[in-house]
């Protein structure tokens, strides 16, 4: 009888306990959504209360100290910050956001070597999903330290572990520029246009560029793309009629292409998020009465559409993931090529975007994603 009453006083008592331990993670969970919802309205006062409310109510969970951080952040106080971080980490050593989070903060508060250190713990992660942040923050930190030579390759390698990474390949080609590189900088931007990202600011970073190369008719149909989209705005029209001028003066052999001192435009967040397919433009814009005979480079050699499956930090990675595509999906065509460090799986080899876009399509169906680009 006894052993029975101690039964079910042990089963009410853990009854209990199974029922606090639920309200206490709504509790904390509704004050994490509050402020996740406060944050992401810039209202970082609530976002800091409600982050710590919801600390105090779970303080084992690390993705509250890290929200906690970021808030601190924004708000410049990077010693609470710095704390939030620590301690989302003391929780759980392989939290790699917060991990990444504390590198970022260190790079603002100018610690370049405690911020290598961290962002170099991130990149080891091989399970993380934004290893290409940590790239692009180690390149932003050589970049301040004027280490031109590793901003460049840490930018290449957060484009190759993702293609859809924008800001990533509009500092990519900017650079480029500055280093007068348009060849490479004209990949870059080939690259966004192939996939999609279809913005009149990168129409003009590419008339920029062909008109540096001499390519002037391609020049002007760029040019034409930007005074033609409706989003471009009152300065975007007044830098491209300042090109076109340039261009036409370059084209009837007047003088050399000259270097405008014309910031490369940015691209701000709701410019990025459309992606539209790129409006196709037949012949040559109408854009002065009287041309001269065409003094375009001669053309290059043709290039061929690949399309980049995967990004490895090993070669082994690569080849394994290469095996599965073949054997699961019978893919073919598939090699694995080494770029700055980074082992890319590339598929296929087309003649035009259009083909290479249909694919690109079929493999979206199977679950495979990739990124169009060109050879």
């Amino acid at each position: 009888m006894i052993r029975i009453l101690f039964f079910f006083l042990f089963l009410f008592t853990f009854s209990c306990a199974i029922k606090q331990e639920d309200v206490n993670k709504a509790q904390w969970q509704y004050h994490y959504d509050l402020g996740m919802s406060s944050y992401m309205a810039k209202n970082y006062s609530e976002a800091i209360a409600n982050f710590f409310r919801a600390s105090q109510l779970s303080p084992q969970e690390p993705k509250v100290w890290n929200a906690l951080g970021l808030a601190y952040m924004e708000v410049q106080e990077y010693q609470k910050s710095e704390n939030a971080f620590i301690r989302a980490l003391q929780v759980d050593k392989a939290y790699s956001d917060a991990k990444l989070n504390l590198g970022i903060l260190y790079y603002r508060q100018r610690d370049y070597e405690k911020s290598i250190k961290v962002l170099k713990e991130v990149i080891e992660d091989e399970a993380f999903p934004q290893k290409h942040m940590a790239f692009y923050y180690l390149g932003r930190v050589y970049q301040a330290m004027g280490n031109n030579r590793d901003y460049i390759n840490y930018l290449k390698r957060a484009t190759a572990y993702n293609p859809m990474f924008v800001d990533a390949q509009l500092e990519l080609a900017q650079a480029y520029e500055g280093l007068g590189d348009y060849i490479s900088a004209k990949d870059v931007y080939l690259n966004l246009i192939n996939n999609g990202i279809n913005n009149p600011s990168i129409d003009l970073s590419m008339a920029r560029v062909e008109h540096f190369l001499g390519n002037h008719s391609s020049a002007k149909n760029y040019i034409k793309r930007v005074l033609e989209d409706r989003q471009s705005t009152p300065q975007l029209r007044a830098q491209a009629y300042d090109l076109l001028s340039a261009v036409l003066i370059a084209e009837q052999g007047r003088t050399l292409p000259q270097r405008l001192d014309v910031e490369a435009p940015k691209i701000d967040d709701d410019n990025q998020s459309r992606r539209e397919k790129p409006r196709e433009v037949i012949g040559t814009p109408e854009l002065t009465a009287k041309e001269s005979p065409p003094q375009d480079t001669p053309p290059s050699k043709a290039r061929v559409y690949r399309i980049q499956v995967g990004a490895f930090s090993s070669v082994d990675s690569a080849k394994a993931w290469r095996e599965r595509l073949e054997k699961e999906i019978k893919l073919k065509n598939l090699v694995v090529i080494e770029s700055s460090g980074v082992f890319k799986v590339l598929y296929g080899a087309f003649n035009s975007r259009e083909e290479a876009t249909r694919e690109l399509e079929r493999l979206k169906n199977m679950n495979v994603y990739g990124f169009i680009i060109q050879e």
